[in-house]
């Protein structure tokens, strides 16, 4: 749980300082794997329905819990027309993939993961990460 709270915040440091142009909402599922794969059963259908809904001309509404703890900014959001991404944290680098790419890949795949290397292929933009100190 702490290595995806790091994630997550590595992250939203990171879309803060590199905002994603000529893009005016967006919505995210962030995956993290040690390996070099990630199950492709690690993103579940109903978050790619959900993904697929913020990218639809019906779009995603989402009530955000008032049992959620601390700084909450709004009470529901709601995502029509919007951009929508898997992001996955491989060692040494992260992705950002297009949620229908993800979907036509965990669709069509021979594989029940998606390697680093193909994630790399699909992703619209890859992210590396600095190498650790020793």
């Amino acid at each position: 749980m702490k290595r995806e709270a790091a994630f997550t915040l590595l992250f939203r440091h990171w879309l803060k300082e590199n905002p994603l142009h000529r893009v005016t909402g967006a919505a995210f599922e962030l995956k993290q794997t040690t390996g070099t794969s990630l199950p492709f059963s690690a993103v579940e259908d109903h978050q790619l329905e959900a993904l697929a809904a913020a990218w639809g001309p019906e779009g995603l509404i989402y009530k955000i819990s008032d049992e959620s703890r601390g700084y909450k900014p709004c009470d529901m959001v709601y995502l029509r027309l919007a951009s929508a991404y898997i992001v996955i944290k491989y060692p040494g680098f992260f992705c950002l993939i297009s949620a229908s790419v993800f979907g036509a890949e965990k669709r069509t795949s021979k594989r029940k993961s998606l390697t680093a290397e193909r994630a790399r292929e699909i992703a619209e933009k890859v992210v590396e990460l600095p190498r650790k100190k020793r």
